[in-house]
């Protein structure tokens, strides 16, 4: 699918076009940029300069424009306008996955890459989680579909977000946007831009302040509500283009994070467990007493909770340099792009839910990781046949992390418990590529795109994993198994790549068939709960082969009618060998697993409608159909042929936005309004009936004022207009170990409300 409702907005950019990618000249694009028509948009998805209709791959495109226009600054708002994308939220950023078709990384060990990858001006961020943060001065957001390890690499089996943000102007001038809303809601964003010299050398400055209290209602006194949010971030750039040929970007940036994140609340509480009057510590209650005595009464609907506040946090912070260079020769350019990151995460949480019961008060995980990376791209034209893009690309990454899962709850008998478990583990990855692609310009319509990529990738892991009694005087047990020291080498090559057949009928209607094989690399488990009896070698550790996913797809992109209908369908079939994910073992510990196959197939379809007989409406509308099935999981045979987990079947999304003069004046008002629903799903990977999500839809509404040339405007949002009670993900608890029945849920937001002014110079 290449289009969201969002690319119904333009860029909302000053240098929207110029500072994309400079490779091969595109098809003409159209001057009438102001219109926000798909054909004005240029996207980087073949890491080459096109129109966003005539790129042959599923690509949406959500733009600077979209994000003002709906207010939206997180991954997590936004995806919901994607057809085929989605997040799987868990109790810390690290576990949690954007899926694309159905396909996301689903672990809590940090020896596994993402199946997503995040790009930022070019810089791949080396955990998924790094890219849970604020936009921050955002000219476009590219969501590619489907394995991109031809031109994007090894950690895109499931496709890309390529975030591309905005470069400094020659032209002073700035934004600032201050929001305030449901829960004390609180943001600032700005940034400033101009030159230093001349037209050689300029600056921009950007930085976000987000804070909102919690909006789960703690219900121990004096207790601050939990899933809040405290984060700030600032971006610095210098552009030096001494000549038309040459410019040279550097972006230095910091993030920081302060989060009491990510609780869930309690949907099921189950019958008491005959095992808690054996407990061998003090404090352990039955989870309806617990519950009871804080005045919580867990369902569906249930907001409130009780966990202290020094019982969970979520702290993070990151920062990197990035230098880009591009040099034009002409019919052929070089760019280069040096990056060096880092990123923390301090994140703990009350496993088992309640502050007022000793039973599993301590999961967490502080998290380091450092890395550098290199590419070298060529773009150009070989006679007015060839077009290519070819290069090589370089990453290094340097992970330690430190983890500790408490049990108090003790017996006299097996299993024990009373236990607390820390492993220490440090990852180092390296992977060097190759990559290359051709457009083979047959005739002014037809063209053949053959592309390809070799990775050598290297890894080393160390693990310590060590139990030991938490009251001393008591037995204990260990819950993920006998202490364990390991070290693990890996190497592994593959080759990836695709072909791609490009046909337009006419200006406006194009089709396209292609096949793409991608690649993830192994994965090395180094979570708290390492499986000994899947160690392959004395002293090792276990290892999970590499994803590999085949795609077919095809798609029809059209513009009719002066563009004023844009209707666009993309099908696809595609099997992923080796899916690395999770499941639970009897005592409900996660553990590493390979799903040998996983077979997906779907239909992505949308129509964009711009009346002429009414300047400023704008109406789109999105279907996506995804069926994800396991075809075969040798380790749990019973599963082959259902559904896979947490995939909805059917979404749709539907989006208003009607824009027009107030009168003579130069004022302008809007409306606009954003409905998307999803089928029912199950997030259980065995598929149990206490994980069924029901169906739901959400109801978005804005309305505002801009005055003469956009220099200013207000507006006010309402999101889940119609206060949707919805659960993003149901899931177990420590509970459910004990009395098998008990389920906790990551509650949707309710009704919220913001009111935003802005203004620019």
């Amino acid at each position: 699918m290449p289009l969201s409702p969002a690319a119904a907005e333009v860029l909302g950019t000053d240098n929207d076009t110029k500072d994309a990618p400079k490779a091969t000249p595109a098809p003409p694009v159209s001057d009438d940029s102001a219109n926000g028509s798909p054909n004005d948009i240029i996207v980087s998805a073949r890491k080459t300069r096109e129109t966003l209709q005539d790129a042959p791959l599923a690509v949406s495109v959500l733009t600077g424009e979209f994000l003002d226009r709906t207010g939206f600054v997180q991954l997590s708002d936004v995806v919901r306008f994607v057809p085929g994308v989605s997040i799987s939220p868990l109790n810390t950023a690290r576990a949690t996955g954007t899926k694309i078709r159905g396909i996301s990384t689903f672990s809590f060990s940090d020896g596994f890459e993402s199946s997503v990858s995040t790009v930022v001006d070019g810089v791949v961020l080396g955990r998924e989680a790094q890219g849970f943060t604020d936009f921050l001065d955002v000219q476009s957001i590219e969501v590619i579909k489907g394995p991109q390890g031809t031109l994007f690499g090894k950690n895109a089996s499931a496709g890309v977000i390529n975030i591309q943000t905005n470069n400094p102007e020659f032209k002073f001038g700035g934004r600032a946007e201050a929001s305030y809303g449901s829960f004390n809601e609180t943001r600032l964003r700005g940034t400033v831009t101009g030159p230093i010299v001349g037209d050689t050398l300029a600056f921009r400055v950007t930085g976000t302040y987000n804070r909102r209290d919690g909006v789960l209602v703690n219900a121990i006194a004096g207790q601050p509500d939990l899933n809040d949010r405290d984060t700030y971030a600032v971006r610095g750039k210098l552009l030096f283009q001494p000549s038309d040929a040459l410019k040279i970007v550097l972006t230095g940036d910091i993030e920081r994070g302060s989060n009491r994140c990510c609780q869930p609340t309690y949907r099921v509480a189950g019958p008491p467990s005959g095992a808690i009057p054996f407990a061998t510590n003090t404090g352990v209650l039955q989870l309806r007493d617990a519950l009871a005595a804080l005045n919580i009464v867990a369902g569906p609907s249930n907001r409130r909770v009780g966990v202290r506040g020094d019982r969970i946090f979520e702290g993070t912070n990151s920062g990197g340099l990035a230098l880009n260079l591009d040099y034009d020769f002409g019919s052929t350019s070089l760019t280069s792009i040096t990056a060096w990151r880092q990123w923390n995460i301090d994140e703990f949480n009350e496993a088992d839910g309640v502050s007022n019961s000793n039973l599993n008060s301590r999961n967490g995980t502080t998290v380091g990781t450092e890395q550098f990376t290199q590419e070298l791209r060529l773009n150009g034209k070989i006679g007015s046949v060839v077009d290519y893009v070819g290069g090589l690309y370089f990453f290094h990454q340097d992970l330690d992390a430190h983890g500790r899962v408490d049990i108090e709850f003790g017996l006299p008998f097996p299993p024990f418990f009373n236990v607390r478990t820390r492993a220490d583990r440090t990852v180092e990855t390296n992977s060097y590529a190759a990559f290359g692609e051709a457009t083979f310009n047959l005739s002014r319509k037809a063209s053949i795109i053959v592309g390809g990529r070799y990775t050598h990738d290297t890894l080393l892991a160390t693990y310590n994993r060590v139990s030991t009694a938490i009251n001393p005087a008591a037995p204990f047990g260990a819950f993920f198994g006998p202490n364990v020291i390991g070290v693990q080498p890996v190497r592994n090559d593959n080759f990836s790549g695709r072909v791609i057949g490009r046909y337009f009928w006419t200006d406006d209607i194009m089709t396209y068939v292609s096949w793409s094989r991608g690649y993830k690399g192994p994965g090395i488990d180094v979570a708290e709960s390492v499986n000994v009896a899947a160690v392959l070698s004395p002293g090792g550790l276990p290892v999970l082969k590499p994803e590999i996913p085949t795609l077919y797809e095809a798609g029809l992109r059209t513009a009719l009618f002066d563009k004023a209908l844009t209707t666009n369908v993309t099908i696809y079939s595609q099997d992923l060998e080796n899916l690395q994910t999770i499941t639970q073992t009897a005592v409900g510990a996660a553990q590493n697993i390979g799903i040998d196959l996983l077979r997906s197939k779907g239909i992505e379809a949308e129509v964009i409608l711009r009346p002429k007989a009414l300047p400023g409406l704008t109406l789109s509308g999105s279907y996506t159909l995804n069926d994800v099935k396991i075809a075969r999981f040798t380790a749990i045979p019973a599963l082959n042929g259902r559904q896979f987990r947490d995939n909805a079947h059917d979404f749709y999304s539907i989006v208003g936005d009607y824009r027009t003069k107030l009168g003579r004046s130069d004022f302008e008002g809007f409306l606009r309004a954003e409905w998307n629903w999803q089928s029912a799903k199950n997030t259980d990977l065995n598929g149990a009936a206490f994980a069924n999500v029901d169906a739901y839809g959400l109801l978005n509404l804005r309305v505002g004022i801009n005055g003469p040339d956009n220099r200013y405007g207000i507006a006010f949002s309402v999101e889940n207009a119609t206060d949707q009670v919805y659960a993003n993900y149901i899931l177990g608890s420590s509970y459910r170990q004990l009395d098998g029945t008990s389920a906790t849920q990551f509650i949707g937001d309710p009704r919220t409300w913001r009111i935003t002014v802005r203004t620019k110079f």
